[in-house]
């Protein structure tokens, strides 16, 4: 009997107590991403398997920024569309497999040759 209490107190702290369905304590994930590319402003279209943010339209040196929780499973998976000029580029933006346990402020410097992930583990890759 005991270890049906100890059970149903895990699931209650672990989905019971949250809101939709997320545990209380876990923390919200923001992704920040800073326009260096110069010229006419960055047009920035993220997306999730569940969620579509929406075009945003970030002059340069200015920023953009989202938040979300990160499932337990570390599939969490945000794409961004970037348009400027004549360019159309696409980058995994967050991937819970690369960033879940980097970061949870996730600072991103948007650069005419890739996304560059700014912090303890600064990292410039090359767009998708």
């Amino acid at each position: 009997m005991e270890k049906i209490y100890i059970v149903c107190l895990f699931f209650f702290l672990l989905f019971g107590s949250g809101h939709g369905g997320v545990p209380p304590f876990w923390r919200d994930t923001v992704v920040t991403m800073t326009n260096l590319i110069g010229g006419p402003p960055l047009t920035i279209h993220c997306k999730s398997k569940q969620d579509d943010l929406g075009p945003h339209v970030v002059p340069f040196r200015q920023e953009y920024h989202f938040k979300f929780q990160p499932n337990l499973w570390k599939s969490t998976l945000f794409f961004c569309s970037f348009q400027w000029a004549n360019q159309f580029k696409r980058f995994d933006i967050f991937d819970a497999q690369r960033d879940q346990d980097v970061c949870d402020q996730c600072h991103w410097e948007i650069k005419p040759d890739g996304p560059c992930r700014l912090g303890k583990k600064a990292k410039c890759f090359p767009w998708n």
